[in-house]
This record gives C-alpha cells, sequence and structure tokens, in this order.
C-alpha cells in the first residue's frame, strides 16, 4: 500500500470519527498525550501539536493531538458532530450520514466518505459515536477500510468558559501491512489541516485576528 493509498483513510477519521485526553481524572485506554511546557507555550500561539506513535510490536499506530481553540466546548462539540458542517473543513470528506441514532441522542453509527480524487481509490468507513455532552466523544469501529479505529475526542474548557482545549486519542490499524515509517507519516500529515479547520469553523473572526 502506497503513503497516498493508506493517506486516503486518515482524514475523515480523524475528525468526526466524530467528530479529546488531557482532563483531570480522565482515563482514556488508547493513551494519552502528555503536555510538555513547550507544547502548551506553542498551543498559546495557535499551533497544534500531534504525536504519532508506531510500535515494533503489533500492528497500527496509535495517534495523539492537541489544538486550543477560542470557542465554548459546546460550541466546538456541536460542531463536530454536526454532518453538514463537517462537509466544510475536513479535507477530502465528501459524504457524511447518520445511519443510526439512539432516541435519547447518545449515540450514533455514522458513515464518512473520503475522495483524494485520481491518485488513490475513495475510502468508506462507519463507527459508532458515543457522547458525553460537551465534554467527550467515544468512536469505536463498525466498518470499512480500517481494521480498528478507536479512541476519544476531549473538550476541556478554560475557567471563563471562553475557550477549550481539544484533544484527540486514536488507535489506528489498517486492513494491509503497512510499513511503521509510511504509517507514521500518513498519522501526522492531515491531522493539522483538520484541527485548523475545525478551529476556524467554531472561532469568531475577532479571535481569529488576535491569535495573529
Amino acid at each position: 500500500m502506497s503513503i497516498r493509498a493508506l493517506a486516503r483513510v486518515v482524514p475523515g477519521l480523524v475528525l468526526y470519527s466524530f467528530a479529546q485526553a488531557i482532563c483531570a481524572g480522565a482515563t482514556n485506554p488508547y493513551g494519552a498525550l502528555r503536555l510538555s511546557d513547550a507544547d502548551s507555550a506553542g498551543l498559546s500561539r495557535g499551533e497544534v501539536v500531534v504525536v504519532a506513535e508506531v510500535a515494533r510490536d503489533r500492528p497500527g499506530g496509535d495517534v495523539h493531538a492537541a489544538i486550543e481553540i477560542a470557542a465554548p466546548a459546546e460550541e466546538i462539540f456541536r460542531t463536530l458532530t454536526d454532518c453538514a458542517k463537517a462537509l466544510k473543513f475536513v479535507p477530502h470528506l465528501e459524504h457524511c450520514e447518520v445511519l443510526e441514532s439512539a432516541p435519547d441522542g447518545s449515540w450514533q453509527i455514522v458513515e464518512h466518505r473520503v475522495d483524494h480524487g485520481w491518485f488513490a481509490p475513495k475510502a468508506r468507513y462507519v463507527f459508532r459515536a458515543e457522547y458525553e455532552s460537551f465534554r467527550r466523544i467515544r468512536f469505536t469501529h463498525v466498518g470499512g477500510d480500517l481494521r480498528e479505529n478507536q479512541g476519544t475526542w476531549e473538550f476541556l474548557p478554560s475557567e471563563d468558559g471562553t475557550s477549550t482545549l481539544v484533544t484527540y486519542n486514536a488507535h489506528i490499524v489498517p486492513r494491509t501491512y503497512v510499513p511503521r515509517w509510511l504509517l507514521r507519516s500518513a498519522l501526522r500529515s492531515d491531522l493539522p489541516t483538520l484541527l485548523k479547520g475545525l478551529r476556524g469553523a467554531c472561532e469568531s473572526p475577532h479571535a481569529a485576528i488576535h491569535r495573529g
């Protein structure tokens, strides 16, 4: 599998795989992103932190990311879980559909289709998203072009509620063998674009100008 073919399954997975874990007391079975002082300083400057880990002794990889967004957690949560909005900022996402939903809205089965154009086949994946409103999204693989796809989004609001630290942690296993360096490169490639797109969809123009 080429890096282009592998990359086709990563971008939409990263978001909505529904579209979080630096939260006091939170546990995350997929590992957690630990921020250094340098990472925290970078986040305050508008940078995106991305860490991709590919183990030697098992297939697939783990990816962790964080971004600070000048918007309330509720607004970010609602943007991530809105198919119409996702289509506007998720790279290469051409189809987003809720296939099934709990009566109380606590979970959904979601289908994504991604198209990278002429150089890579279209990708499809279906996942179950479980919601803890405005705090956390947990997603698990249901079907499509990955063997495993599971993880969390988490939203940690600032004290005054005007900004939110968004973190993403996931374990991803392709259906076919991929060299470690190739998988690591693919996992790192689209997350910054995706997270900056999410920030752009949620922040006010004033916040964007203030960041510089």
